[in-house]
C-alpha cells in the first residue's frame, strides 16, 4: 500500500492573465507525483461538486460550464463530450481528493477555454488571455467492409488499444491484442453470411477515445454493438464472463477493471431519448443468448449486468459490452489457453448476432 504522508506543505500559486494571484494551491506528492485537491481546484473556479459515488469512486463536477467526470485511481476522464488519459489516476489521500498537476496542463485548458503555463521552479501557474486550441483526434480505423453498408450492420469494438493495453496476463499477453483477435475473429465468420455488413471501430493496435468508438457506430447507422473485453480482478473469486446492457439504473460494483471508459457521464433518465428502453430490452435479450452460448463453450459468469456505460452512452442502437474471462483467474486462464479457444468464443457471439438479426427483421424488416 502507498503511503499517504504528506511533506512540509507547499503551495502552487494561481495567476490570472494579468498576473495577479487568485488562488493557492496545497501541492501534495505521492511518490514521484504533484497532486492537488479537487476541492481547492473546483472552489477557485467556482465550481460545484455534483455527485460523488462512493461505491464505485466516480465523481462529477462542473467548472465553468463544463462537466467533468472522473473516478479514483483511473486515468481516463471525460471534460462534455470529450475524453481525456492522464499519465496518473485522482487518487484519495488521506481521505481527500487529489488530482496529479498534469490535469491543471492538460485538462483545465479545456475547462476554461485559455491557454495554462505552468512553472515549475515558482510552484505558479498562470491562466493566459490566449484561446485554448482544441486538437482534432477524430479519424476512427479503417472500417472491414470497403463497400457501402446494404444489410444487418454490426459494429464490433475491441476493447483498449494503443497506449492503453487494458488488462494482462502473467505471461503478458495483453487485453487489446485479444479482444482484437476476437474481433476480427467474428468478422471472417460473419462476412460470409448473406446481408451483413461488418464493421470494426478499430481493426490494429490503435488508441480510440469512447467518443470516436460511439460516433463512428452511430455514423455507420450500425442495428447491434458488440464491446470486447476482458477482465481482472486481485481475487481468485472473480472468474468467468460478465455481459453488460446500459441503463440507468446501476447495479455496479467495484470488482471490474474497464477503465474509466466504462462510466458515463451521468445522464439522468430524463435526459435519454424516449427510445432508449426499446434498446435495453433488446440488449437484454442479445446478453441473454450471448450468456446461452458461452456456457455451451465451458464460461461460467452472469448473464447480465445494468450500468451506466460510457461505452455505449448515447449509442443509438442495441448493444452489449462483454468481459470474456478473466485474465486474473486461474481456471479462466486455461480456458483462455486452450488452443481453440479464440475460434470458440468467436462462434459463440457470431451465432448470437445472427440470431438477433433474425428478432429484429421478424420485428421490423430491414
Amino acid at each position: 500500500m502507498v503511503s499517504d504522508a504528506v511533506a512540509e506543505a507547499t503551495y502552487l500559486q494561481v495567476l490570472n492573465a494579468e498576473g495577479r494571484e487568485f488562488a493557492s494551491l496545497e501541492l501534495l506528492q505521492r511518490q514521484s507525483t504533484k497532486y492537488v485537491l479537487e476541492k481547492e481546484v473546483r472552489e477557485a473556479l467556482n465550481g460545484t461538486r455534483v455527485r460523488h459515488e462512493r461505491l464505485i469512486g466516480r465523481i462529477t463536477i462542473t467548472m465553468m460550464g463544463k462537466r467533468v467526470v472522473f473516478t479514483l485511481d483511473q486515468r481516463r476522464l471525460r471534460v462534455n463530450d470529450k475524453e481525456y488519459v492522464l499519465s496518473e489516476p485522482p487518487v484519495s489521500i488521506s481521505g481527500r481528493v487529489a488530482i496529479p498537476v498534469e490535469f491543471l496542463v492538460e485538462i483545465l485548458p479545456a475547462i476554461v477555454d485559455r491557454q495554462v503555463e505552468l512553472d515549475t521552479e515558482n510552484w505558479t501557474l498562470k491562466i493566459k488571455r490566449d484561446r485554448f486550441a482544441r486538437e482534432d483526434n477524430t479519424g476512427p480505423d479503417a472500417t472491414v467492409s470497403p463497400v457501402a453498408a446494404t444489410g444487418f450492420r454490426v459494429i464490433i469494438d475491441p476493447g483498449h488499444g494503443g497506449r492503453d493495453t487494458g488488462s494482462r496476463t502473467k505471461i503478458g499477453r495483453e487485453e487489446k491484442d485479444q479482444t482484437l483477435k476476437v474481433a476480427q475473429r467474428i468478422r471472417e465468420l460473419l462476412v460470409s453470411e448473406a446481408g451483413i455488413d461488418v464493421y470494426l471501430t478499430r481493426n490494429s493496435d490503435k488508441y480510440m477515445m469512447t467518443t470516436e468508438r460511439i460516433n463512428r457506430a452511430n455514423d455507420l447507422g450500425g442495428h447491434v454493438y458488440l464491446g470486447i473485453h476482458f477482465n481482472w480482478s486481485p481475487s481468485q473469486r472473480s472468474k468467468g464472463y460478465t455481459i453488460y446492457v446500459n441503463s440507468d439504473r446501476v447495479r455496479l460494483g467495484t470488482g471490474f477493471d474497464l477503465g474509466a471508459e466504462m462510466f458515463s457521464t451521468g445522464k439522468s433518465a430524463e435526459s435519454k431519448l424516449p427510445e432508449s428502453k426499446r434498446f435495453l430490452s433488446h440488449s437484454k435479450l442479445l446478453a441473454k443468448d450471448m450468456a446461452k452460448r458461452l456456457r455451451k463453450i465451458g464460461l461460467t459468469g452472469e448473464q447480465e449486468k445494468e450500468a451506466l456505460l460510457a461505452d455505449m452512452d448515447d449509442l443509438s442502437m442495441p448493444g452489449v459490452l462483454v468481459e470474456v474471462l478473466y485474465f486474473s483467474n486461474q481456471q479462466d486462464l486455461k480456458i483462455f489457453s486452450s488452443p481453440d479457444f479464440i475460434n470458440s468464443v468467436s462462434q459463440a457471439f457470431r451465432d448470437s448476432i445472427l440470431a438477433f438479426r433474425d428478432i429484429l427483421e421478424n420485428e421490423n424488416p430491414l
